[in-house]
């Protein structure tokens, strides 16, 4: 999966960041340069596990197959199953 841009509406970095304490520049790093590991969730929202600059990020978002936007629609850190499944993938 290619994402060319990753979008992010000011209450979810809010929330995000809140609820969560990720930063909109994880998400970007994990989407982008993490080496991301993506999984379908249904419909056309995916899941995807990436690494940021010191820890693994869990992202939820919506894709648009012709835009090749994700839009955010929350992100965590990732538990340690999710990383140790983000590690056997690479």
């Amino acid at each position: 999966m290619i994402v060319k841009a990753v979008k992010i509406e000011p209450a979810t970095a809010v929330k995000i960041f809140e609820k969560h304490n990720v930063l909109q520049e994880e998400v970007y790093a994990a989407l982008n340069s993490g080496n991301p590991k993506f999984k379908k969730a249904g419909g056309n929202q995916y899941a995807a596990i990436g690494l940021s600059q010191s820890r693994h990020i869990t992202v939820y978002f919506s894709y648009d197959e012709k835009t090749k936007e994700a839009e955010v629609e929350t992100a965590y850190p990732s538990s340690k199953k999710q990383i140790k499944s983000y590690r056997k993938a690479r």
